[in-house]
């Protein structure tokens, strides 16, 4: 087939050094084209991709010259990708849901995939466009528009290997994410001190809550007990998730997924987490982590967590989480909505 990935520009489409929507667009894209689809990809300067590259801005928001209007880059970058519709069978846009008003244009099928939790209009949005096709990222995303089906539910895939597995790892436990409210990063403090058990956070500071960081966490860090190490990547992200005894994932909103429980995951790291959003669509219960729904539950979910098989869960991860299958249910959708393996 000839698809169009239609990126969001908030970063390039890489491998490395990309935000996560941008990163999966470059994992789609190398599945996809392993597959032997000829595959055109929309997005930033400083992409690298496997299939063919269409550079819509000179950088990322506000970079190398481009716009600072975040929406302008987006549109910009659906519009360019709507003109050349023609050239394709189907357009897959990751860009929120921008492209449902332009779709219209398109002389060929889109689909659309929102990677955030809906927003609170999206019943006005939907009534505009009663006909188009979105995929969902989990069956939470949207189980709160119930009059609202999607075209297909397709987990993310996640590459395994960036991520080591460690059948022995050392003595402690990780969380790993922003530092707002409803990541729970308290509970994840409270738990580690009822426990005994050493906690290394890792993460930056989130600016919606400038404050957060450092009027409730920082006085929990003693250095000890409770350990801080800043925002890590690469190598030191692959160790730290690897190491760990488990990887607490005590979020107090529900989330439409969460890439981090996965990669832990890969790693062989059990996850302890609370049951909301999609995490009881990504962690099996005694299997590959254990769920929680109060703080009391959630210490009591850690012990059971560390006694778990740390080489099953890396190959639950890798059969329910791979590139392949993502890519192949991709094609399945692809193929149905635009009637058959290949328009051309």
């Amino acid at each position: 087939m000839r698809i169009a990935q239609i990126s969001t520009v908030g970063t390039p489409v890489r491998r490395d050094g990309s935000d996560s929507v941008e990163h999966l667009v470059w994992l789609l894209t190398r599945e996809l084209t392993q597959l032997g689809h000829d595959v055109t990809v929309f997005a930033a300067a400083g992409s690298e991709v496997s299939g063919r590259l269409v550079e819509t801005l000179p950088g990322q928001y506000g970079v190398g010259g481009g716009p600072q209007d975040w929406r302008f880059c987006e549109v910009n970058n659906l519009a360019h990708a709507i003109q050349r519709s023609a050239e394709f069978d189907i357009l897959h846009s990751h860009s929120y849901l921008w492209g449902l008003a332009l779709e219209r244009l398109s002389s060929k099928p889109m689909v659309h995939t929102l990677h955030i939790t809906p927003f609170s209009d999206v019943s006005q949005v939907l009534a505009l466009s009663p006909h188009v096709n979105i995929s969902a990222i989990s069956h939470y995303q949207w189980s709160g528009f119930p009059s609202f089906k999607p075209a297909a539910v397709i987990h993310h895939g996640v590459d395994p290997t960036p991520f080591t597995f460690r059948e022995s790892p050392d003595d402690y436990l990780f969380f790993l994410g922003r530092f707002v409210p409803e990541k729970g990063a308290l509970t994840a403090i409270a738990a580690a001190r009822a426990l005994g058990i050493r906690l290394i956070l890792a993460g930056a500071p989130s600016e919606p809550y400038p404050h957060y960081f450092r009027d409730f966490i920082e006085p929990e860090i003693d250095g000890k007990l409770i350990q801080y190490v800043g925002k890590v990547a690469g190598e030191e992200r692959d160790r730290l998730l690897g190491g760990a005894r488990a990887l607490l994932y005590p979020i107090e909103d529900p989330e439409p997924f969460g890439l981090v429980q996965v990669e832990a995951m890969l790693c062989g790291t059990p996850v302890v987490a609370m049951s909301l959003g999609a995490v009881p669509e990504i962690v099996e219960e005694g299997v590959t982590g254990c769920l929680a729904t109060t703080a009391d539950e959630f210490i009591e979910a850690i012990p059971r967590a560390l006694g778990l098989n740390r080489r099953r869960i890396r190959a639950e991860a890798e059969q329910r989480f791979s590139p392949g299958r993502m890519a192949a249910e991709y094609v399945a959708l692809y193929e149905r909505l635009a009637g058959g393996p290949s328009a051309s």
